[in-house]
């Protein structure tokens, strides 16, 4: 619809492949017809005639189910490998923390893909059409997918802080290459240099991000996150202990033992 190959009112070869959709749903083929003026919602919902509150509550399970055993590994990676003292120390606390944290972060992801559902429910249909009666073509090709896109992110608010950081880190990169990706396609003409020079731009930004990561793990742990700092420590172990032994004892920062003793009573 965006780029104008779907259009209501008007027939077209997605239209009648949209509309073979509905007889494999088992609906009518007019749900999806275009000359109707447009999609009914039982076509996005898959044929389900729940409703799009009920869709986005199935949408949330499944998406649930399906993502839970992932995100129980990456939650049981780190104790398992880099903390197993802590883990052995405290199994019962340990196993419950992690099936918490697996739980929240399915939540997560449930929470994200059927607020997108329903958001472009609620705008093409419950809001939009049935309220205020917006042409269905500015409904579904921009509001909904719009408002979709920009309300998922609240889901993030289900994480705990230390995970939203994390979430940060994951997507500011791929906002970034979005955003140079808008500004310097009309720009690419696909000149044997271009390639090169987006090569090394990558590898620079890598080794410089690498170079800060390393540089956190020799000079102070605590700024690194506990599971990167106990791989970095395990691939860089025989650096970390040569570093260590040829440090000068001069070159040590002197402790004030009074204010350690003042942090030890606090």
């Amino acid at each position: 619809m965006r780029t104008g190959d779907y259009q209501y009112n008007k027939p077209s070869v997605l239209g009648n492949a949209l509309m073979d959709y509905c007889t494999q749903l088992g609906i009518p083929r007019s749900y999806a017809d275009p000359c109707s003026g447009r999609v009914d919602c039982l076509v996005i919902h898959e044929g389900n005639t729940w409703g799009c509150e009920v869709n986005a509550l199935n949408r949330f399970y499944r998406g649930f189910k399906k993502i839970f055993p992932v995100y129980l590994s990456v939650h049981l990676a780190p104790p398992l490998f880099f903390r197993t003292a802590r883990l052995l120390q405290n199994p019962g606390g340990s196993i419950l923390h992690i099936l918490l944290a697996s739980v929240r972060s399915s939540t997560f992801l449930g929470t994200y893909i059927a607020i997108i559902w329903y958001s472009i429910c609620f705008v093409r249909t419950r809001f939009g059409h049935q309220v205020l009666g917006v042409n269905q073509s500015r409904l579904d090709n921009t509001l909904g997918p719009l408002l979709g896109s920009m309300l998922c992110g609240l889901s993030l608010l289900v994480e705990s802080k230390h995970r939203r950081g994390e979430m940060t880190l994951y997507v500011v990169p791929r906002a970034l290459f979005s955003l140079t990706e808008r500004l310097l396609s009309p720009h690419q003409k696909g000149r044997w240099w271009e390639y090169m020079v987006a090569e090394f731009g990558e590898n620079v930004t890598f080794a410089a991000s690498l170079m800060v990561l390393m540089s956190a793990v020799f000079r102070d742990k605590s700024m690194v996150r506990p599971s990167i700092r106990g791989l970095m420590s395990w691939i860089l172990k025989d650096e970390m202990k040569a570093d260590g032994e040829q440090t000068p004892v001069g070159d040590q920062t002197p402790v004030d033992e009074e204010e350690l003793l003042k942090l030890e009573k606090k």
